[in-house]
């Protein structure tokens, strides 16, 4: 019996012995695929944070497109308002330069008009300067006759006087 009891003692040990063999070799294979799953959930935590960080990444740049699709917008308005005014003050300056050329043109026509006045005065002038030529033309031309007349006249009367001398000697 006492062997039978030893046998089944060293049976025991032995069962116990190789549960805690087996016991250890199923604790580590748990153990080790428990670290794997560390591992993978270590992987995960750090893709999820890198796709969050991208995600937060394309919402910062989405608004800073926004906010250049804004500001954008803004400068066309801008570039858009001062082309009006740059059209309106072309207008403007044209409309000026129109008016100053009107001015221009209307003080040449004064001018134009006041010399069409001189000059029908120097006309006037030249035709009187013409006629008065004229008279005196004429007048030089009996003068002229006239002291060819009166030479003639006296010629002859110095003839007569001569003669009348001569007929009395």
């Amino acid at each position: 019996m006492n062997t039978k009891k030893i046998m089944q003692f060293i049976l025991a040990i032995t069962v116990t012995l190789f549960a805690t063999v087996g016991m250890k070799t199923v604790a580590e294979s748990f153990w080790a695929g428990h670290h794997d799953i560390e591992m993978i959930n270590r992987n995960i935590d750090t893709l999820s944070n890198r796709i969050k960080t991208k995600n937060q990444k394309i919402s910062d740049l989405n608004a800073s497109i926004s906010t250049l699709k804004s500001d954008i917008a803004s400068q066309n308005s801008q570039v858009s308002a001062l082309q009006q005014q740059l059209i309106q003050a072309n207008i403007d300056k044209q409309n000026e330069i129109n008016q100053k050329i009107n001015e221009i043109n209307a003080k040449i026509a004064e001018g134009n008009q006041k010399v069409a006045e001189k000059q029908l005065e120097v006309d006037a002038a030249n035709q009187k300067i013409a006629e008065l030529n004229q008279q005196v033309s004429s007048l030089q031309d009996k003068l002229n006759q006239n002291d060819s007349q009166a030479l003639r006249d006296v010629q002859n009367t110095r003839q007569k006087s001569d003669k009348a001398v001569l007929e009395t000697e």
